[in-house]
C-alpha cells in the first residue's frame, strides 16, 4: 500500500502543478491567432520551434495545444482510479470505465499530435522521415496499455464474481 500511496501523492502533486498549464493554454491559443511576431516568445510544440505561421499552421497549432487538455483530463481520471484503489474498490465499474477512457484519450492525443506535426511540417515543406522513439509513440503505447489493463480488470472482476457465487 505504500507504493499506492506514493503513486497517489505523485499524481496529486502533478495535478496541482499542471493546473497553471490550463491558464497557459488559454493564453497561447489567442496569442497564436492574434500575433504575427513569434520571436518575442519562442513557442515549441513537439520539437517544432514556431517561427513563421500562416492560417493553416495557426489552426493546427491551436488544436495541438488544446489537445494538452486531454492529458489533464487523463490525470484527473487517474486520480479517481487511484482513490478507488486506496478504498480497496479495485473491481468497481468506474475503475474499468476510467482505465478504458484514459487509454482512449491518450490514443486520441497521440493521433492528434502526430497528424498535427505532420501537417505543420508539410505546410512548411519540411517533410522528413526519421526513425526514432517519439514521445507520442510512447504515449500511444501507454494508451493501449491502459485499455488492456481495463480488459484485464474486467476479466478479474468476472472471475471474482463467479468465485463469489460458487461459495
Amino acid at each position: 500500500m505504500r507504493k499506492l500511496l506514493l503513486l497517489k501523492t505523485i499524481i496529486d502533486i502533478l495535478w496541482i502543478i499542471s493546473m497553471p498549464i490550463l491558464l497557459i493554454i488559454l493564453f497561447i491559443i489567442p496569442y497564436i491567432f492574434l500575433s504575427d511576431d513569434y520571436s518575442s516568445i519562442p513557442i515549441k510544440i513537439n520539437e517544432n520551434t514556431i517561427s513563421h505561421i500562416d492560417f493553416i499552421s495557426k489552426g493546427v497549432l491551436s488544436i495541438m495545444a488544446s489537445s494538452t487538455l486531454l492529458v489533464l483530463y487523463c490525470i484527473y481520471l487517474f486520480k479517481k482510479v487511484l482513490l478507488l484503489f486506496s478504498q480497496r474498490r479495485m473491481f468497481d465499474d468506474s475503475v474499468l470505465i476510467n482505465l478504458n477512457k484514459i487509454g482512449e484519450i491518450l490514443i486520441w492525443f497521440s493521433i492528434i499530435n502526430i497528424i498535427g506535426s505532420f501537417i505543420y511540417n508539410l505546410n512548411l515543406n519540411k517533410v522528413s522521415f526519421e526513425i526514432s522513439i517519439s514521445p507520442l509513440i510512447l504515449t500511444l503505447s501507454l494508451g493501449l496499455f491502459f485499455m488492456v489493463l481495463s480488459e484485464i480488470f474486467k476479466i478479474a472482476k468476472d472471475t471474482k464474481e463467479e468465485n463469489d457465487l460458487t461459495v
